[in-house]
């Protein structure tokens, strides 16, 4: 679930710089549960992605000073076992290399299968 949570902090993170409600930087990192210190690698983080982030000390909040928009998204879903074999990736999926491709034996003829069965035997 940490992956979860990164995502969910730094959500959370722009959220809080765009709506300037982030509190001074003790009072931003409490509200994320970080250190003074590791709040600051997030906004180098930030930085890195041509985020410019400023502090205005008069209402004590970071801010985006030019126009900056984040959005990160990820899914999660459950394939159960007959699904996964619906879509070949279940008990039957074999997957193989050729040439950079992935393939999936389960869906080549019989013909091509032996093939590339003699071929790996080379």
């Amino acid at each position: 679930m940490n992956f979860i949570n990164q995502i969910e902090r730094l959500n959370k993170v722009h959220h809080l710089i765009h709506t300037e409600k982030t509190g001074t930087p003790i009072e931003f990192a409490n509200k994320l549960k970080l250190s003074r210190s590791q709040l600051y690698n997030i906004l180098e983080y930030f930085k890195d992605f041509d985020a410019s982030i400023k502090y205005c000390k008069k209402r004590q909040s970071f801010y985006y000073a030019k126009s900056f928009d984040l959005r990160l998204h990820f899914q999660f879903e459950i394939i159960l076992e007959g699904e996964a074999r619906k879509i070949s990736g279940g008990l039957d999926f074999c997957p193989i290399i050729l040439a950079g491709s992935i393939l999936n034996l389960s869906c080549l003829d019989k013909e091509l299968q032996n093939q590339v069965g003699q071929s790996k035997n080379i």
